[in-house]
């Protein structure tokens, strides 16, 4: 049993995770640290090689409480903050306004963000705006969550406190990695604060189903332990060292939007009429065609060895390593080959069945039923969409490797009326009139996130402080 971040009760809020897929620097977890470790976990695996993930409201309220050691999840939260209605109310508290500095930025870059995103910032200066962009996004929306009293609601204080120590176990056990928490301590703190424990449990229920039978009495210790950690952090003043005073900063600002935005998607609905989901479907019918194609993939990814080929069942043999990957240049020369032979008529299917490396298409024949914008990864669906039925595609490449496109037949929606389309179109112009209202408390707020800061990545033998286990690919 161990604490851990996702567990932590959030507002449900249709936040997609906006994971961008880069793995992470691992760092060492700690036992205090288990209520950060699982949060790998959190994106299951897509079985589908060209399938975009699709967003989950429980995955989504995760994503808005994670505690993450990076930006880019804290980011998550702003690139489609749109999840929620944004209908301002008039302010009911006072918030300090959040001015960063060009030191504060450098921090961030450098000890917050994991290795392959700095080196994208510093090599392009669109991304370095981007991000000064959804830092300012993220802290203008907390800010006037802040204003309207939500860090106020009980709920709320026991999500803030709970990640503000987080940040502290994390900071602590950085700096003393081998530091031990006696039971002594642990009880003396339990006695100093007798009604802590329950009080926790009371405002997240998830832990509430942990603490069944003897397992109540572990999670106690642990709990006590964590409170433990972060009183020492506090005395050694780390909360006030840059890196987990803006960890913790982004962390509230996280939660704050996250709760903000959830509450305020109940008013979301009334963003869109039926005469605004009309005309646009008249406007842009072609968004609603459907396509149902065959195709081959080549893989340039790790294979994984089969169950016959590891002798899994076999103590006495050692596992089969698992099959080299084919280069890029392979798999392009591999996939040039069958797309000649597809040309001169052989049987697609029969192609797909005999040498697709996509396990969930390739017994099919390689064929995915009808869909629609906005599943597949976006080469693939560019390809896909473009073709006449009957045709079949030049190579596209993913970040999985070359596949050969056969389009089946396409299909159009039959009208606004059909409940999918029309919820589609009800989805898109929400988002699309909630991004724009994002956008104007960004524009009008007084919060300063500088752009005038160096972008030198840290070496790669210095993984980016507090930074998360790696992440699998999600698309």
């Amino acid at each position: 049993m161990s604490f851990n971040s996702d567990d932590a009760e959030t507002p449900e809020s249709q936040v997609p995770s906006g994971n961008e897929g880069e793995p992470e620097a691992p760092s060492s977890v700690s036992e205090d640290e288990k209520i950060t470790e699982d949060l790998a976990a959190d994106e299951p695996s897509n079985e589908n090689p060209v399938e975009e993930p699709k967003p989950a409201s429980t995955r989504a309220a995760k994503a808005s409480s994670r505690v993450s050691g990076k930006v880019i999840a804290v980011i998550a939260v702003v690139v489609l903050l749109a999840a929620g209605g944004i209908f301002l109310q008039s302010s009911s508290t006072s918030a300090k306004t959040v001015k960063l500095t060009p030191h504060d930025m450098e921090v961030i870059y450098q000890e917050l963000l994991p290795p392959q995103k700095q080196q994208q910032v510093a090599a392009d200066p669109e991304e370095k705006k981007k991000l000064v962009g959804e830092i300012k996004k993220l802290l203008a929306v907390a800010q006037v969550a802040e204003q309207e009293g939500y860090a106020q609601h009980a709920d709320m204080q026991s999500q803030l406190s709970f990640q503000q120590e987080i940040a502290l176990n994390n900071a602590y056990r950085k700096k003393n990695p081998d530091a031990k928490v006696t039971d002594e301590e642990i009880n003396a703190y339990h006695q100093a604060h007798p009604k802590e424990f329950d009080d926790f449990l009371q405002n997240n229920p998830k832990f509430q189903q942990q603490a069944q039978g003897p397992q109540r009495d572990e999670l106690k210790k642990q709990f006590g332990e964590f409170k433990v950690v972060a009183e020492r952090a506090r005395k050694e003043g780390l909360d006030r060292e840059d890196v987990t005073r803006l960890q913790m900063l982004l962390d509230r600002s996280q939660t704050l939007a996250g709760g903000y935005l959830s509450d305020l998607q109940k008013n979301a609905d009334k963003l869109v009429t039926d005469a605004d989901v009309e005309q646009y479907y008249k406007d842009h019918p072609g968004d609603f065609d459907e396509v149902r194609v065959r195709h081959i993939l080549i893989s340039t990814q790790p294979k994984e060895a089969s169950e016959d080929e590891s002798d899994a069942g076999n103590k006495d043999k050692k596992p089969a390593e698992k099959p080299k990957a084919l280069t890029k240049e392979e798999a392009r020369k591999k996939a040039a080959d069958l797309l000649a032979r597809a040309r001169k008529g052989e049987d697609f299917a029969k192609l797909a069945k005999e040498n697709s490396d996509d396990p969930g298409s390739k017994d099919k024949g390689g064929e995915y039923d009808f869909f629609g914008h906005g599943r597949m990864v976006p080469e693939f669906e560019k390809a896909a969409f473009a073709l006449k039925p009957g045709e079949i595609s030049e190579l596209v490449e993913t970040q999985f490797g070359f596949h050969i496109i056969k389009l089946e037949e396409r299909r159009s929606a039959a009208s606004a009326n059909d409940p999918k389309v029309h919820q589609q179109i009800v989805d898109k112009l929400k988002q699309e009139k909630l991004e724009a209202k994002i956008n104007d408390i960004a524009e009008h707020t007084d919060v300063v996130v500088p752009e005038n800061f160096e972008t030198t990545p840290k070496a790669v033998n210095q993984p980016a402080a507090l930074s998360e286990p790696a992440k699998p690919q999600s698309k």
